[in-house]
């Protein structure tokens, strides 16, 4: 089962987050299932602000964090 939905925001981790560094958030566009069924594996389109349209495997994202006014974190729905 995929980690991430369709249309969901999605951050780069590590150094990918400092190549791309103000455009390491994006939204998961599609999936395309690991063939030998591990989920760490499995490719996601990325769709960023500036029309770009990157693959990232499962274990290259991760979710992205909202926080309120308060500074109170929940995770995005």
């Amino acid at each position: 089962m995929p980690r991430f939905k369709i249309g969901e925001r999605v951050a780069l981790k590590g150094l990918l987050r400092e190549v791309h560094s103000g455009e390491a958030i994006g939204t998961v566009v599609s999936i395309a299932p690991d063939r030998h069924g591990m989920d760490e594996f499995d490719e996601y389109e990325i769709a960023f602000e500036d029309s770009r349209q990157l693959r990232f495997r499962s274990f290259q994202l991760s979710h992205v964090v909202l926080t309120d006014d308060r500074g109170a974190r929940k995770r995005q729905a």
